[in-house]
């Protein structure tokens, strides 16, 4: 299979909504100290959404001390299931998306599986700008991020964009969009017990379609967790503007593979 790599190394802004998504009878107000628990943590606890990171929560069985995909009945046989620990595991992940653009018509957004191999580092500088309805963040970027570009991808890729009417393949243009969003893995262990089953007392619940918190404060970090909303940012081939978008040729990010270098 064709191998593709993704370098970046430079600043981009991203955009904190201070009010949720959805449609409106869902929308609230995101309290300020899960934004300030955004901007304490996310530093020192987010992680690449990849391989490594999908890999450590599947289910996992084992022959004897060998793991094995397909586990042979008898005595020798177990699985294993890691649970989240809050105290160590990341709780912010970082995507990092492809999307191919047919112009106004839409396109195709592709998230390629990076392997271990990937390494991202994420850095908050400053807050550039904080207003009643977003706040604007300057981040560093770097990494080195590798995958397995498969040829079928690739074809669905072209088939989309030419055989949905958007544009020939060749005039299709390329954004790279960089995305924070909770880690769902560490959530999970406020609301469910090790076998599966709802706990008794529920750290979020909604209300009148909106998501309320039990309680609502800094204790309960689930509810950060959920509150917390995707904070991302665009590079992109065309200029466009957005203030969380910036253009391909004035940043630091490049990618080789057999199918697309930028």
């Amino acid at each position: 299979m064709p191998k593709a790599s993704l370098q970046i190394d430079d600043q981009f802004t991203f955009i904190w909504n201070k009010i949720t998504a959805g449609h409106e009878a869902q929308k609230r107000n995101i309290p300020e100290f899960v934004r300030h628990f955004f901007e304490t943590n996310v530093s020192s606890r987010s992680e690449l959404l990849g391989d490594e990171f999908l890999d450590r929560y599947v289910l996992k069985w084992y022959d004897g001390d060998v793991r094995v995909s397909n586990p042979r009945p008898g005595a020798g046989s177990r699985y294993e299931k890691y649970r989240a620990n809050p105290e160590i595991d990341p709780l912010f992940l970082v995507e990092v998306e492809l999307s191919y653009s047919g112009g106004d018509r839409g396109g195709v957004v592709y998230t390629p599986l990076y392997n271990k191999d990937s390494k991202l580092e994420v850095k908050l500088l400053e807050i550039l700008e904080d207003n009643e309805k977003e706040t604007h963040y300057s981040f560093q970027i770097t990494g080195s991020l590798f995958w397995d570009y498969k040829s079928n991808d690739y074809e669905k890729h072209v088939e989309t964009i030419e055989s949905g009417g958007y544009c020939p393949w060749d005039a299709a243009g390329v954004d790279v969009r960089i995305n924070f969003r909770d880690n769902y893995e560490v959530k999970k262990i406020f609301i469910y017990d090790e076998k599966g089953y709802k706990l008794p007392q529920q750290p979020i619940e909604t209300v009148d379609d909106k998501i309320v918190g039990n309680p609502e404060d800094k204790t309960n970090l689930c509810f950060i967790l959920e509150m917390t909303p995707n904070v991302f940012t665009m590079v992109m081939e065309e200029e466009r503007d957005w203030v969380y978008s910036s253009k391909l040729k004035d940043k630091n990010i490049h990618m080789k593979c057999k199918y697309l270098s930028f």
